[in-house]
């Protein structure tokens, strides 16, 4: 049993120092795509690393103290908007509906049951789009739809008027779309994202220099970020200094796969906000027949 511990132990505090790693030198050309994924899967670590120590302990007791390890992943995760008790400006939620289905019925109802202001839809297909505009879009006075055949179809859905509404482009294919609303009389920037997996090196590089790009318009005026950004929170995307102006709003816990409630999974469903907004709450959201479980954040404005 005693030789087995290494092999726990060694990749385990591998795996829960690749998020420092990954926010003091994000790049590594052609390997950094693969060091990023890895990085990914810090509830992983903490039970092989947990493991590790209580095996050890049977042998040599001094492998308690390597148990303050665990708390790592709470440590070099992305940073968190401020907390506050106060009532929310704002609900967000987000919700990859995933591009084969085509019922909305799963997610109308957790919307009834837990309302939102905005819900921001990724992998919408004209299909479902179709089937919203039967439900009447769930009651939501204002939507903004792109659906597409294929995954970069976006959407939102608003109980208050959305203007300067724009689709954009990455050299990818992948889309965000853009529109600004109004929260307590001020103007604030909604962003729904989807860039694509980061599974080669193009594809990594153009996810990170997109929310490099919207953490750099944070800093100009309010901005809430939104979608499956195919990262998780000690994913380079979200670390480092420069990613500090888009703080998340929305949890850690596992959205993809949504199998058995996202136990094996990652969390790359976000809610990212600039410095003017706190959280009041977050929430993952049920089964709603999609790959994907969806995510809930409440907002409130604290000004500049």
């Amino acid at each position: 049993m005693s030789r087995l511990i290494p092999w726990i132990a060694v990749p385990a505090l591998l795996g829960l120092l690749l998020p420092l790693q990954r926010a003091w030198w994000p790049g590594q050309g052609s390997i950094g795509w693969a060091l990023d994924l890895f990085a990914h899967w810090q509830p992983l670590y903490v039970v092989a690393w947990l493991v590790a120590c209580l095996l050890g302990t049977l042998h040599d007791r001094r492998w308690l103290l390597g148990l303050p390890l665990l708390a790592l992943p709470w440590i070099t995760a992305s940073p968190v908007a401020p907390h506050t008790d106060e009532k929310p400006d704002l609900v967000v939620a987000v919700a990859n509906v995933n591009i084969r289905q085509r019922d909305p019925a799963a997610l109308l109802d957790w919307l009834q049951r837990k309302p939102a202001n905005l819900v921001v839809l990724t992998e919408l297909s004209p299909d479902y789009a179709a089937a919203l505009a039967t439900r009447k879009y769930g009651g939501f006075a204002h939507q903004a739809l792109h659906p597409l055949v294929s995954p970069p179809g976006l959407g939102v859905l608003s109980d208050r008027p959305l203007h300067n509404v724009r689709v954009l482009a990455d050299g990818l294919g992948a889309l965000r779309l853009e529109a600004d609303l109004d929260i307590d009389g001020r103007t604030v920037r909604l962003v729904a994202a989807h860039p694509k997996p980061p599974m080669a090196t193009r594809k990594y590089h153009a996810r990170d220099r997109l929310l490099r790009e919207l953490a750099t318009a944070a800093t100009a005026h309010p901005v809430i970020v939104a979608g499956d950004l195919n990262a998780t929170p000690w994913s380079s995307a979200l670390l480092g200094h420069d990613m500090r102006p888009l703080r998340r709003a929305s949890g850690w816990a596992p959205t993809y796969p949504s199998e058995a409630r996202g136990l094996f999974g990652i969390g790359i469903d976000h809610v990212l906000v600039s410095p003017g907004f706190a959280r009041t709450g977050a929430e993952r959201g049920p089964d709603i027949g999609s790959d994907h479980l969806p995510v809930r954040a409440g907002l409130r404005w604290r000004g500049e």
